[in-house]
Order: structure tokens, then C-alpha cells, then sequence
């Protein structure tokens, strides 16, 4: 979770862009943003509450639906 969250925060202040949800189109200073978005809604429960707080309420992430 460490670098990513940083780095998914500053693509979306600097770009004004839309949360990267697949891999390999968002990469910023060498971290698929994309990729580590889908690991934090599929590994949600693995995630601190604070993780999970930082998650939703700065960067607009949801768990996964469970399937």
C-alpha cells in the first residue's frame, strides 16, 4: 500500500483523471497505478481500517463486489 497510495493521489490532482481501474494504462513513476488500485478492492479485508478509510475517502476506492 505504501507507495501507491501517494502516487495514485498525485496522478489524480495533477491529471484531474479518472481513478485507474485495469492495469498497464495508468503508470506513474514506475507504479502501475491501475494494477495497485485492483489489489487494494481484492485484497480489501487484508487492509487496515485506516487503510480502508485513506482508500475510500481520499482516492474513491471500494471493495470488489463479491462475486
Amino acid at each position: 500500500m505504501a507507495a501507491g497510495l501517494p502516487l495514485t493521489r498525485q496522478h489524480l490532482e495533477e491529471v484531474g483523471g479518472e481513478l485507474p481501474t485495469e492495469p498497464g494504462i495508468v503508470v506513474h513513476r514506475g507504479e502501475d497505478l491501475g494494477r495497485w488500485v485492483r489489489a487494494q478492492r481484492l485484497g480489501w479485508n487484508k487492509l487496515t481500517a485506516v487503510q480502508q478509510w485513506m482508500c475510500e475517502q481520499v482516492l474513491g476506492i471500494e471493495p470488489a463486489a463479491e462475486a
